[in-house]
């Protein structure tokens, strides 16, 4: 068999898949409104049909609920219902169909966007639903086990999506490129754009306190044996970032386990200091092409963590994105060029592969 008939061969075959599916879905809807007809999710200690298809058929609740809406959507659509058990039209195509007050002939030749992009233009939204999709706004924030990374998701009405979704664009657009070309993707601009947003302009010094235990924290250099208040384990350059800009109160743990206490809750940059960095350079970021009065803050240029101390000629004026992404996120360190004075940002150097 040659090459082209086989590859002819799989493309059928994967059709053919696709119609047997679409038959399978219209034999679930079927039995799905019997089943609900007989209420045996609120038999069953379901809250919801939804609730009880995603558990009996072990899918996602996202995927329970459009079997079920779009088997009340088609329990008068005979020619939807029918159209599916004959694999003429896919599932995807009838759900989206489902939502159309009446089949349209002139959709058929149509590809499934086409046809979702039709629908949202003749849907209804009434004086019932509209405040509906305004109370099911949600926004669900669910850390990792030790909080060192957080998922985010959630739904909103139309217009807050469409207005979350403008600001967001325009401040990821907003936001400088990385040092040296580097590259970097929408989703990550906006996602750091949205971080940037919730930073307020005159924010409250952070008020942090740290446990330290000195005998891990001797031994992996401060990797390990650092910990905040709440729990979360931190790295070095959490730890440096909070030792920039913060109020600190730090526990240190010695090896007998007796606490040493450093309760003076002293700024790591006084204010009066702060501000005469500041006003070097009239409240602007100091790197380079960077014109940002954004957030700006004072960062160490030798980190406190390395012996750097809390002089002038130690600081310098970072904006939020350059301070917190730049340096502490992307790892580049900051120093002055002995000419002319400029803030220079350095790559950190390539991590080692393994061995």
């Amino acid at each position: 068999m040659g090459v082209e008939s086989s590859v002819d061969r799989r493309e059928q075959r994967l059709i053919e898949s696709e119609r047997l599916i679409a038959r399978l879905r219209a034999q679930q809807l079927e039995d799905l409104a019997v089943l609900d007809r007989v209420q045996v999710a609120t038999g069953d200690g379901s809250k919801n049909l939804s609730e009880w298809t995603s558990a009996r058929l072990d899918v996602s609740l996202d995927t329970a609920r459009t079997l079920v809406r779009t088997m009340r959507r088609t329990e008068e659509r005979s020619d939807l219902r029918e159209a599916l058990a004959e694999g003429e039209v896919t599932f995807d195509r009838v759900e989206v169909l489902s939502r159309l007050p009446e089949t349209d002939s002139n959709l058929d030749h149509l590809d499934i966007s086409a046809v979702r992009r039709e629908a949202a233009k003749q849907a209804r939204i009434t004086s019932e639903t509209e405040p509906k999709t305004a109370a099911d706004n949600i926004l669900v924030m669910q850390p990792s086990l030790d909080e060192s990374w957080w998922k985010v998701w959630g739904g909103l009405d139309g217009y807050s999506g469409a207005l979350v979704d403008k600001v967001l664009t325009e401040a990821a657009d907003d936001l400088p490129d990385l040092p040296e070309d580097e590259r970097a993707s929408s989703s990550w601009r906006r996602a750091t754009a949205l971080v940037g947003l919730c930073v307020s302009e005159e924010p409250a010094p952070a008020q942090v306190t740290l446990f330290v235990d000195a005998d891990h924290a001797a031994e992996t250099n401060g990797q390990a044996g650092v910990m905040l208040e709440a729990g979360p384990k931190v790295g070095q350059q959490a730890l440096e970032a909070i030792l920039c800009d913060a109020v600190t109160e730090i526990t240190v743990n010695p090896e007998d386990g007796i606490p040493m206490a450093y309760g003076r809750k002293t700024r790591t940059v006084p204010p009066a200091l702060r501000r005469a960095v500041l006003a070097t350079h009239h409240g602007y970021c100091t790197v380079p092409g960077c014109d940002s009065r954004y957030r700006v803050e004072v960062h160490h240029k030798t980190p406190w963590s390395q012996g750097g101390t809390t002089d002038p000629d130690n600081l310098v004026a970072l904006c939020w994105y350059h301070h917190h992404i730049v340096v502490h996120e992307r790892g580049f360190t900051v120093t002055t060029d002995p000419t002319t004075g400029q803030t220079r940002l350095v790559r950190p150097p390539p991590r080692a592969g393994p061995d």
